[in-house]
């Protein structure tokens, strides 16, 4: 497996090579330990490329998928590329990604393409714009004084945002507005925050993410988020990984964790009899994969872990990609977001269409819509055959666009990320259940320790060696940032923070 990490214990000392450079840690180490790092995405390339910075040489990572980025994913389609994960940069301070790729001209901003786009119900009547921004304006007057007010919130983030939104409509200033309208746009803005605002997310842990300023929708120009990965990844064009070239196994699905040993080693066991053996192992993995393959881990993790797993919220969420063979639209436009009725959401045969909240125009597709789709029914339309699939788009194109003209579509293609065995779902969340039983992100976060004999001092009687409370199993990946959950560069902060921590405790 060259160096990068071996099943056999090798010792390198500095005349093998081991930069001198005093801000490296290879100086300190006598025996350079064996780190593997289980899965591949955003986090576990970050903390990859920070320990192998950090002077660190047996750096592993083993992916069960066959290919790197997590849930960035970027393919071709129609006449460019498209995300079908992450698609945005969102913010500009304090968010690492922005920072890596600032001065490499990647970015471009939507110009606040949400706010843009026409508002329309299902009867096919268009919201006028001057309504449409008093209704985002109150909704973004609420987003202000969130941060105070969520601290200790009990119940739901929807519930919240329905008692601030009527609140807000009660003032004399907008007694005018219709209130059965205003229902609805607070429905399509609920889901626009995701399936589980009404159900399980906490408000209190709503509370505690913190949106980075500037520009919150950067997109990638023409070349999607995978150029993220190239410039993590220190690459270029030819070799994406850089210097993680030959530190990566793909399509290796781990089977078995043993993290007590006697020698104090973690033993790794994946399919295909394959196994490595590491002083220290960093799960970066999803919160989906832990919940479904706690038994991972022999012995169990300790509770406090097992109850972050646990109550921690995993969400779905959908895209639908829409090909055509030429635009029906006109140059400006830029998609809609929907508005249901409740009439029509009764009505309809296809009951999973009115979780799709809008369809978009893609940017640098010009023959391209993107729909949204978050609730009860996204699994489900992960699963739809794309006859159906597209005969649902075209059912909701023309309920909301009944003056148009809307050609059969060429191509329809949705995302899977729910029945994806290397992630199970899109993104975390804090529950009502993380509040009620004081867990969290943090609490994932933390490694889980074992006293050890310091290898460094083997020449002692072994009665004589230092013990050490070493972090043996660490953790990182969006769920376990407790500020930036649900992003890229709350994942990708996790993995730097892990591989300190490993720098760390070296160091001391």
């Amino acid at each position: 497996m060259g160096n990068c990490c071996s099943r056999k214990r090798n010792s390198y000392h500095a005349s093998d090579g081991i930069r001198t450079d005093p801000k490296r840690l290879g100086q300190f180490l006598e025996n350079q330990p064996n780190l593997l790092i289980l899965g591949a995405g955003a986090a576990g390339l970050a903390c990859a490329v920070e320990l192998k910075n950090n002077g660190f040489q047996n750096v592993r990572l083993v992916e069960m998928s066959d290919r790197i980025g997590g849930r960035i994913r970027t393919m071709k389609f129609a006449d460019n590329y498209v995300d079908l994960g992450a698609q945005w940069v969102h913010g500009q301070q304090n968010n690492v990604v922005y920072e890596m790729v600032g001065k490499h001209n990647l970015l471009e901003s939507t110009d606040g393409m949400f706010l843009h786009v026409d508002w329309i119900r299902s009867n096919g009547e268009r919201i006028s714009r001057p309504l449409a921004k008093k209704l985002v304006n109150i909704l973004s007057e609420i987003f202000t004084k969130r941060r105070e007010e969520l601290v200790n919130r009990e119940g739901t983030y929807g519930e919240y945002l329905m008692e601030k939104f009527n609140e807000e409509l009660s003032k004399p200033c907008f007694r005018h507005i219709d209130h059965e309208l205003a229902a609805e746009f607070l429905r399509t803005f609920k889901k626009m925050e995701g399936g589980t605002v009404d159900t399980d997310m906490s408000a209190a842990g709503y509370g505690t993410y913190s949106p980075c300023p500037g520009d919150c929708y950067l997109n990638w120009r023409d070349k999607g988020f995978r150029q993220f990965l190239r410039v993590l990844c220190n690459g270029d064009e030819m070799n994406l990984l850089g210097e993680l070239k030959d530190c990566i196994d793909l399509n290796t699905r781990v089977l078995r964790i043993e993290w007590d040993r006697l020698d104090g080693s973690v033993l790794v066991s994946c399919e295909n009899d394959k196994s490595y053996l590491a002083d220290h192992v960093i799960v970066t993995v999803s919160l989906g994969v832990l919940k479904k393959n706690a038994k991972f881990f022999h012995p169990n993790l300790p509770q406090t872990k097992r109850k972050a797993i646990n109550f921690l919220g995993f969400a779905h969420i959908c895209k639908i990609f829409v090909e055509f063979e030429e635009p029906f639209w006109h140059d400006n436009w830029l998609g809609f977001n929907a508005v249901w009725r409740s009439e029509d959401i009764n009505q309809t045969q296809l009951e999973w269409v009115p979780d799709i909240y809008g369809f978009y125009v893609y940017a640098y597709q010009p023959r391209v819509l993107m729909g949204w789709a978050a609730g009860s029914y996204t699994e489900q339309i992960e699963s739809i055959d794309s006859k159906v699939l597209a005969q649902g788009v075209m059912y909701m194109l023309k309920l909301f666009l009944p003056q148009v003209q809307i050609p059969q579509p060429k191509r329809v293609l949705s995302t899977k990320w729910s029945s994806d065995p290397a992630h199970l779902g899109a993104y975390s969340y804090p529950t009502l259940l993380t509040q009620n039983y004081n867990t969290g992100p943090e609490q994932l976060a933390q490694p889980v320790y074992m006293f050890a004999f310091e290898r460094n001092k083997a020449t002692l009687p072994w009665n004589h060696m230092p013990i050490l409370v070493r972090p043996i199993i660490l953790f990182a990946g969006e769920a376990t940032s407790s500020n930036y959950y649900s992003t890229v560069h709350g994942a990708v902060e996790s993995g730097i923070r892990e591989a300190r921590r490993l720098t760390g405790f070296y160091q001391n």
